[in-house]
């Protein structure tokens, strides 16, 4: 073949397939979320989770805090102060070394931004020789698992305009983003400079693709490598196509049903119960999530030791219970079968979204169950902030959604206090809406002083105790994460804590 013809067939078999000769050396993971705007504070986590951004610390898959950044660190008897050593040799994406002056630089840049950090009300960061100090308003005891707040990455200083505002994202983590094509996704290279284990696989293309059927076709085709959140319907699918297979990892997640409780027919807590007994988690574990075994009869999932007791009283399905409840508080059914009391119906419209497929599907399932004792459950699904926006301006009634106990930092205590125990307006789909109890509060305030992780049993289990027993939000099910991973892909493991893909461990199979 000459060489003019030769080229021509190469242009050719580059344009028609995805991963061609150059495309065989590039990750490409799919996942569910695009990322809109180059920040941390919405996407620090995507930034994260897939080698770019980094902090002084890091988890391990039990969520226990270890090195990163820092070597060690040491805190001041009063709590007050913690002072972190940091790494040697750690370089940045631009080349630049990563100074004591510049890791403060950073937390002083992003820390008014923090999403969860700010709980922890630092006051100042200073630079020493080799070490970097967070004086704190007061003793924060979570302060160590803060920090993996990733709103809050240790950026070069380059990141940064003169006048403070970010501009780029140089960082210190495996991967360094080399183009940015928003929302649509990300092109990173490896940066041969880490100080950890160098990445294996040069090139990696991160596309977030919210639709779901669109992420199966993608891993049927074999044209993802990493495809995550997979619906459940499609599992069997996927690891029949010879292309890809599913990694089924249990996550700290629960689906949870949002209830304004400043709305009538919601603001009893018996009426909560009520509508508790009526769901047949079961059912909706086994047939929508796969595995019946993850029906949430409590809060906190059982993998969360420490967060979830056996010995509560469980919330099962016992329809004659929930219509005797509500017979006792005199609401009655009309001749349409819906109950009303006070010319209050009780009714509700459900705000969900459909970036997670299973949402919708279980919302269509609770609209049959809730019927049986009266309730008229209509659903509207749509973008996701819409809910906050409706449980800030009062205007929900009821939410399907999602928490993961340990999404941005590794402590319930971190979501429970922006679920529960603040006054601040809600900005993600989750939480209390119009409920607030001081004893909450009182158990948060507690813990955040309690070093002792012995001490700190009895509170846990106070603050899991109060959401069984008052019911601001009602949980359904847990869930599990689905992966589809490419056949010619090895050394994926699943982060059971889901604070990072190890993209800097995978390699391409021989």
């Amino acid at each position: 073949m000459s060489r003019n013809l030769w080229f021509s067939a190469f242009v050719t078999a580059m344009l028609v397939s995805p991963f061609s000769v150059f495309a065989q050396e590039e990750l490409r993971v799919v996942e569910p979320f695009q990322l809109q705007r180059l920040d941390t504070q919405t996407g620090g986590f995507q930034l994260r989770a897939n080698g770019v951004t980094e902090t002084l610390v890091q988890t391990n898959p039990e969520a226990a805090v270890l090195p990163a950044l820092a070597e060690r660190w040491e805190t001041s008897a009063d709590g007050l102060k913690w002072t972190f050593f940091l790494r040697p040799n750690v370089t940045f994406h631009d080349g630049t070394a990563m100074t004591p002056e510049a890791v403060a630089a950073s937390f002083k840049a992003l820390l008014p931004t923090g999403n969860l950090i700010k709980n922890a009300k630092v006051k100042d960061v200073s630079a020493g020789d080799g070490t970097v100090t967070f004086t704190l308003e007061q003793p924060f005891a979570p302060f160590l698992a803060y920090l993996l707040d990733p709103a809050v990455p240790v950026l070069a200083p380059s990141s940064f305009a003169s006048s403070g505002e970010l501009t780029a994202i140089v960082a210190t983590g495996p991967y360094r983003i080399e183009k940015a094509e928003l929302p649509q996704g990300l092109d990173l290279v490896r940066h041969d400079s880490y100080w950890g284990d160098v990445a294996k696989i040069e090139r990696v293309r991160v596309d977030g693709i919210p639709n779901p059927e669109t992420r199966v076709n993608i891993a049927l085709a074999g044209e993802g490598d990493l495809v995550l959140e997979i619906p459940t319907t499609a599992v069997s699918r996927i690891d029949r196509s010879g292309e890809t297979h599913i990694v089924r990892a249990p996550v700290p997640r629960v689906v949870m049903m949002l209830v304004n409780v400043k709305k009538p027919q919601f603001a009893d807590v018996e009426i909560r119960r009520a509508l508790s007994f009526a769901v047949d988690r079961q059912a909706i574990a086994r047939t929508i999530m796969g595995n019946e075994d993850l029906a949430a009869n409590q809060y906190f999932p059982p993998a969360m030791k420490g967060w979830h007791f056996e010995d509560f009283k469980p919330q099962t399905l016992n329809v004659a219970e929930a219509n005797r409840i509500l017979d006792e508080l005199g609401w009655k059914p009309g001749a349409d079968g819906i109950r009303e009391k006070d010319g209050t119906r009780f009714a509700g419209m459900m705000r969900t979204f459909p970036q997670r497929a299973y949402l919708p599907v279980i919302a269509e399932a609770l609209q049959a169950q809730l019927k049986a004792i009266g309730f008229d459950l209509s659903i509207q699904v749509g973008e996701s902030s819409l809910i906050p926006e409706a449980q800030n301006d009062g205007t929900l009634e009821l939410g399907l959604g999602i928490r993961t106990m340990i999404y941005q930092v590794p402590d319930p205590v971190a979501r429970l206090t922006s679920d529960f125990a603040t006054d601040e307006p809600s900005t993600d789909a989750t939480g209390a809406t119009g409920w607030k109890s001081e004893e909450m509060r009182a158990a948060v305030a507690a813990y955040n002083l309690t070093t002792d992780p012995e001490a700190r049993l009895p509170l846990q289990r106070e603050m899991a105790e109060i959401l069984q027993n008052e019911l601001p939000v009602i949980p359904i099910t847990f869930t599990d994460e689905k992966y589809a991973v490419s056949e010619r892909l090895e050394g994926f493991v699943a982060d059971p804590v889901m604070q990072t893909r190890p993209l800097n461990h995978l390699s391409f199979k021989d």
